[in-house]
């Protein structure tokens, strides 16, 4: 019995301790783990496709690997966002030639594994060492995210349909909680989990109980640590002016455009639109994207109202550049060739996701040396954040989810606006919570778990919204 605690102790200390989304401060990999772990069908999928991505792409990437490490951050997270995007685009066709049906339900999800924190930050990792050292840290962590998937899912699955794997494992009779497959269930599953497997993790070493007894601590200086600077309470007067003179602004053009025909009639399409992206479908608490620097950006007001403005002007410009190129490239490119080739190729379906990253890297990179060069007061405000932005998946997912569909280019546009505003939204909201310590955290660990818990709430209360019909 010694024995088998023990080597239970060793497994478990080797499959969690590194785990990013079950056991790490700050976790990564969030989004995907709470979308796609309504079955575990779509778990396993994703578990799959993470695996393989992650190693092919280390396997092309690691021959270069000092050419890679010698690039600027920006560039070498760029680049190796493009190789990742070609070996999903590989594992999306094989996985719709093998299990439709799942993909279909996955298939925006499977596209997002180009962003996925986890495997920028594995491979990144895995080139400071030796190949097979990186393939067992790429196996490892691969793993363990796989673990935690399949954890999530045989929560949520019985709970909410009443089965596994589509075998039926609980009576008819048994209630059904219906909670549990909606993105509220997602967020209150994980913080669950995390919450209930906490002493587990504490007797075992994975989890510090304490801060101090912690080896990822916050810095001390000789033992003691650091004083925390009070972040400054209410706004400023240029805040406050600012403030109202966009709320008269608005009035204003609210009331001239109802005057003109011609803008009333695009007001009266859009403002649905906007609306749905902000509330009832937002980027966050509907879809479960941009977790990751969501959580990590809310521990600071200052900085999560700088990331959301980061967020809405890269996503709404590089959303619509994406809809330029899709449509005025990709499209006539395919309908070029579809006159002299005998094969029905079409562009748009097969590199729509490489070209995506490509002119999103392309234009924050534009974007990051116009400010350095004409505004160098705000480039110093938001610099770092516009490096940040390349990996934040909304703004592949604005792309994503509205341009194959054959939107229209304003309807694109404002979708994207909305995916924004909704981002900055939601962490500004949680900043605001978090300051206000409605909770005594130990350590990070327990901060960002109540974290979780807060933006389930949230996604309640903006489901609940979502009820009513407005229009």
């Amino acid at each position: 019995m010694v024995v088998l605690k023990r080597n239970i102790r060793k497994i478990s200390k080797y499959f969690m301790r590194d785990n990013l989304i079950l056991t790490a401060g700050a976790g990564l990999g969030f989004c995907s783990s709470l979308a796609v772990t309504n079955k575990l069908e779509n778990s396993l999928t994703m578990g799959i496709g993470v695996t393989l991505v992650t190693a092919g792409s280390f396997c092309l990437v690691y021959p270069f690997k000092r050419l890679i490490s010698t690039a600027g951050t920006h560039h070498k997270i760029s680049l190796l966002m493009i190789i990742v995007s070609v070996f999903v685009a590989i594992f999306g066709f094989f996985a719709q030639a093998f299990v439709p049906e799942i993909t279909a339900n996955i298939k925006a999800y499977i596209d997002l594994i180009t962003t996925n924190c986890i495997v920028l930050a594995v491979i990144s990792e895995g080139l400071t060492v030796d190949f097979w050292e990186a393939q067992r840290k790429i196996f490892k962590a691969c793993l363990g995210y796989s673990m935690a998937l399949v954890l999530l899912a045989f929560l949520r699955e019985p709970l909410g349909f009443g089965t596994i794997l589509g075998i039926p494992v609980l009576s008819e009779t048994f209630p059904r909680v219906v909670l549990m497959v909606t993105p509220v269930g997602g967020f209150f599953a994980l913080a669950a989990f995390r919450l209930l497997l906490r002493p587990f993790f504490i007797k075992t070493g994975i989890v510090c109980p304490e801060a101090s007894a912690c080896e990822c601590a916050s810095a001390t200086n000789g033992g003691t640590p650091l004083p925390k600077a009070r972040p400054k309470a209410g706004l400023s007067r240029t805040s406050l002016i600012t403030l109202g003179l966009g709320v008269c602004l608005f009035v204003s053009m609210i009331i001239h455009i109802q005057t003109i025909p011609t803008l009333h009639q695009h007001f009266m399409i859009l403002l649905p639109v906007l609306l749905n992206a902000l509330f009832f479908d937002g980027i966050v608490l509907s879809k479960l994207l941009g977790l990751c620097p969501l959580i990590n950006k809310s521990r600071q007001i200052d900085a999560a109202w700088k990331m959301g403005v980061a967020v809405i002007i890269v996503t709404t410009l590089s959303t619509a550049l994406n809809w330029l190129v899709y449509n005025s490239v990709l499209v006539k490119c395919s309908d070029f060739l579809s006159k002299y080739s005998p094969l029905p190729i079409r562009l748009e379906n097969i590199f729509y996701l490489t070209v995506f990253i490509v002119t999103i890297a392309v234009f924050v990179q534009i974007l990051s040396v116009l400010l350095r060069k004409f505004a160098k007061n705000v480039y110093e405000q938001m610099g770092q954040f516009l490096e940040l932005i390349t990996v934040n998946c909304i703004v592949l997912a604005s792309a994503t989810f509205t341009i194959p569909t054959g939107a229209k280019f304003l309807v694109t546009t404002t979708t994207a606006f909305g995916y924004g505003l909704h981002w900055m939204m939601v962490v500004v909201w949680l900043a605001l919570l978090r300051r206000q310590r409605l909770f005594v955290p130990t350590n990070a660990w327990d901060e960002d778990t109540v974290a979780i818990l807060l933006l389930g709430i949230m996604a309640a209360i903006f489901t609940g919204i979502g009820m009513i019909h407005i229009f």
